[in-house]
């Protein structure tokens, strides 16, 4: 039995210095025949367990001609979860490659963290730690209670698989000039895991017409939800707060592909952070609800820049309403304006869709555009849509929907929604 055990440091080149020795390992212990699934293993656990955890990492493997099997350990508590991501996200894939490249694999709580483990064919050991030692054998203290209400289901859904969207990229973009890096992302992702692994995740169906009827007001709410915070990770959910503002600047400057989230996604993230931060440090503290903006008739944009830069659509014959990727406003034709009871484009330019868009599809529009956004999920898009609209005098009317994305030279995409309707 040839038998190895490396302390690797919380940095990015760790798994490379693993995948090195684990060749030499199966090598001498002729066991080649599970290399690249080992190494691919390997790589995919430590480079989670580097920047989810943040801590120093433990490898222990063990191999003969009959089977290898491999551990690693981290000073992190969250055991890896399968997220619920879209096949086109650019995160959430590791633990779908690990069930792929192994035949068995499993994650257990430690005394200063947890271990993930996995074995291929029959390795000569099964386990090589003390299971008498638990979490919460350890002195700590009492965990943080905090009470959230009126929790935006969908919308929270859809800020987390674009958050560590975001992260993941940030992390990449500050790998070079911040020494901190990894530390800071490590614990923006554990603030993360703990909201994830508390708040339920919405089911929604694939099909567009079910997807309309389920996905609105009250039943993608919770009224109240509480959630358990280590004390260790209150001061994490500033981390997130301020590590998410930095890459939505940095998504906006295109320093890298990332694209900045929603508004009301970014006040959410800014709620909940705050809520964790004000409840800890006061038991008594009674909650503020979640409370989404009310000014979506503000203008967010000066409205001659608009008539400039998007005149193709202003000038087109067809009933149409275009929004760029931040949902604002930036076309709008003289058919739509009538049928919507406003007078003049400047009544609509500039400000947010949601305007024209009922309350009770809020969150569905404001997630949807945040997930194809983050991975490009796109159901309803050039799918032919019943909907009703919101006009000026705060009435609803039925309309006939498509919306297209559409590529602009030298510019970002936008949405072209064409409306058909009867007057």
């Amino acid at each position: 039995m040839k038998h190895i055990h490396l302390e690797l440091a919380a940095d990015a080149r760790s798994a490379g210095s693993a995948r090195h020795s684990l060749r030499t390992l199966l090598d001498e212990a002729a066991a080649n025949t599970w290399t690249d699934s080992v190494v691919l293993a390997a790589s995919e656990v430590i480079t989670n367990a580097v920047m989810h955890a943040g801590t120093a990492v433990s490898l222990e493997a063990w191999a003969t001609a009959d089977g290898v099997r491999v551990e690693v350990r981290d000073g992190s508590s969250h055991l890896p979860t399968r997220r619920k991501y879209a096949l086109t996200s650019g995160t959430g894939r590791g633990l779908h490659i690990l069930d792929h490249s192994v035949e068995r694999w499993g994650a257990e709580p430690l005394p200063t963290g947890k271990a993930v483990w996995f074995e291929l064919g029959q390795p000569p050991i099964t386990r090589s730690w003390s299971s008498s030692g638990s979490l919460s054998s350890l002195p700590s203290e009492p965990d943080a209670t905090v009470r959230l209400l009126d929790v935006p289901l969908l919308m929270h859904w859809a800020w987390q698989e674009h958050a560590q969207t975001l992260l993941r990229e940030y992390l990449l973009f500050a790998l070079e000039w911040d020494p901190a890096a990894i530390d800071r992302h490590a614990q923006a992702s554990d603030a993360l895991s703990t909201l994830y692994d508390q708040i339920p995740v919405p089911r929604l169906p694939d099909d567009p017409d079910q997807l309309l009827a389920d996905a609105i007001e009250p039943a993608v709410t919770a009224e109240q939800f509480t959630i358990t915070v280590p004390r260790a990770s209150v001061p994490h959910f500033a981390t997130l707060d301020s590590l998410l503002t930095s890459a939505c600047e940095a998504a906006s400057r295109g320093d890298f592909l990332g694209l900045p989230t929603q508004p009301e996604i970014s006040e959410m993230r800014q709620w909940i952070c705050r809520e964790v931060a004000r409840q800890a440090e006061d038991d008594a503290a009674a909650p503020d609800p979640w409370r989404p903006r009310t000014d979506v008739r503000t203008p967010l944009v000066d409205e001659s820049v608009l008539k400039s830069r998007y005149q193709e659509f202003s000038d087109s014959d067809e009933a149409v309403l275009v929004t760029d990727q931040t949902s604002v406003i930036v076309a709008v034709t003289p058919p739509v304006l009538r049928f919507l009871g406003y007078d003049s484009e400047a009544d609509l330019l500039g400000r947010r869709v949601i305007v024209v868009i009922p309350h009770r599809f809020h969150q569905a529009h404001i997630a949807g555009t945040t997930l194809n956004s983050a991975n490009g999920r796109r159901p309803l898009l050039d799918t032919p849509l019943e909907v009703p609209v919101l006009r000026a005098d705060g009435s609803e009317a039925p309309v006939g929907l498509r919306v297209s994305s559409h590529h602009l030279q030298g510019e970002d995409r936008v949405f072209v929604a064409t409306f058909s309707f009867t007057y």
